[in-house]
């Protein structure tokens, strides 16, 4: 079974097919909903050598050119967009073109920027090939690239036209990155997404199926944040739930240019030290903690931060996390915009300076 949604963000739609063996027909598709017969595929090299077999007579056609990049976070820079850029000019890509996203979040985030930015905008169409990309990042609009050690400094607005997403390519995934995602679908069911959070608590095993029944309620559940919001100036910014303190601790464990958490791992953490922020402000209890932290360890996501053999002493940790999350992209010239929940599924934007509030709930996460 498919599932064909049509989001519906006022000012732009978006077609998204969610089902099985869809990588295996996209050439077929890409031919059915592209406005061009141009294409330019930039694909996550890992992605490319395991379904090879699949894309190979599709990328070897001539009115298609490709470019494989390792796509570990630290290419989401200008120096891979460069590159991109580069590959670009020397194939003579015209602004005819529909550029093909095929990877996660770091390739979806790389596309994005660099259709945004070819001839000042060019067709999109995403091809997520991480659960935590296609229940995210490959819907809403936002490109964006790293700089220094500040997450997503630099990007843009530029929608797909179409989203295609393979289940079982979603299934076949490492076991830790089919984890990593539900970090980001437990954050719709803590915003107040009942349908999500039913299918959630169900002991069901995961199938290809039930992954795209997941893919699909979310990429739905997110359409109703992003609709006449694409720049966050008001309803967006719940979906940040999570993500100032999950950034911060993101980039505060990487040792030896490595990561010690996945994005949606970082999220999870960041989702419960909100929790106990809230927690001490009154808008939760204990029990509403307890709720969340039992749904990431059935989904098998971290519940504390176990500080790396390299790292620091704990202050040093958390004072480090804590000046990392006042860095974060959604602040304003009056401090961060946290968003915290005034009860389960019913979110708020609390503006704050107060770093020992940040700390505290931090805290919660070293043991």
């Amino acid at each position: 079974m498919t599932h064909k949604l049509s989001i519906n963000l006022v000012d732009h739609e978006i077609n998204v097919l969610v089902g099985a063996d869809l990588v295996s027909q996209l050439s077929t598709i890409l031919r059915d909903t592209a406005s061009s017969n141009n294409f330019y595929v930039l694909i996550d090299s890992q992605v490319l050598a395991k379904y090879r077999d699949h894309l190979e007579p599709f990328l070897q056609e001539s009115n298609v050119n490709f470019f494989a990049l390792d796509a570990r976070k630290k290419n989401k820079t200008f120096a891979a967009a460069m590159k991109v850029f580069a590959d670009l000019d020397d194939k003579n890509v015209s602004r005819d073109v529909t550029l093909i996203a095929v990877g996660g979040g770091v390739i979806g985030d790389l596309g994005g920027f660099i259709a945004s930015c070819w001839y000042r905008g060019v067709e999109l169409i995403h091809v997520p090939t991480t659960l935590l990309a296609a229940v995210d990042s490959c819907l809403g609009g936002k490109t964006a690239l790293n700089f220094r050690n500040t997450v997503n400094a630099v990007g843009t607005y530029h929608h797909p036209s179409t989203i295609i997403i393979d289940s079982e390519v979603l299934m076949a995934l490492p076991v830790r990155e089919i984890h990593s995602g539900f970090g980001e679908i437990i954050k719709y069911a803590a915003l107040g997404s009942d349908e999500i959070l039913e299918h959630l608590s169900r002991p069901d095993v995961l199938t290809s199926r039930r992954i795209a029944t997941l893919v699909a309620l979310s990429l739905k559940e997110k359409e109703k944040y992003v609709a006449g919001d694409i720049k966050e100036a008001a309803n967006r910014l719940y979906l940040n739930f999570g993500h100032t303190i999950g950034h911060a601790i993101e980039f505060s464990t990487v040792y030896d240019g490595e990561e010690t958490f996945r994005h949606g791992e970082g999220v999870a953490l960041g989702m419960l030290a909100i929790f106990r922020i809230c927690v001490i402000l009154g808008y939760l209890d204990e029990a509403d903690l307890n709720r969340l932290a039992s749904l990431l360890v059935q989904y098998k996501l971290p519940t504390k931060l176990r500080p790396p053999p390299k790292s620091k002493n704990h202050d040093h940790l958390v004072e480090l996390i804590t000046r990392r999350a006042f860095k974060d992209k959604k602040r304003t010239s009056a401090g961060l915009r946290l968003v915290l929940l005034d009860g389960w599924g019913k979110p708020f934007i609390f503006p704050t300076t107060d770093r020992g509030l940040i700390r505290s709930g931090v805290e919660e996460l070293i043991p």
